[in-house]
């Protein structure tokens, strides 16, 4: 009955030896670590790429508008064929209406920008004026 009980001692003492904190007063003394300036840099952290997330977003949000406006404009535009898609194609503006054409210089009329027409049935702006 005491070899039971001796061994009883010698598992309990083996399994303290494996927990993560003293088991008795003369153990070390148990600090929690200072998690602040963790918790303050991953909240900056987080909080540039959040901001960095949304600034990319508003910037493809502003470019999706003019892309939509541009094809709205362009579909609104008068022009007497079918476009073909991947060719380039001049808008111009002759002070009443919008004239969608194959003629990349014509003096004639205002110019308001080069297009490509897109498989998306989009137009795209090739130059940057706006």
């Amino acid at each position: 009955m005491e070899d039971v009980r001796a061994r009883r001692l010698t598992l309990s003492d083996e399994k303290k030896a494996l927990l993560p904190y003293g088991g008795s007063i003369s153990a070390p003394k148990i600090t929690v670590p200072d998690v602040s300036g963790f918790k303050k840099q991953g909240a900056v952290t987080a909080s540039n790429y959040f901001q960095a997330r949304v600034d990319a977003l508003q910037r493809e949000y502003e470019e999706l508008q003019k892309l939509a406006k541009d094809t709205e404009l362009i579909y609104k535009a008068r022009y007497n064929f079918v476009p073909i898609i991947g060719r380039t194609y001049y808008l111009y503006y002759t002070g009443e209406d919008y004239i969608l054409s194959l003629i990349e210089n014509w003096n004639k009329f205002e110019f308001i920008g080069a297009f490509i027409y897109t498989n998306h049935n989009v137009w795209e702006r090739m130059d940057q004026a706006d």
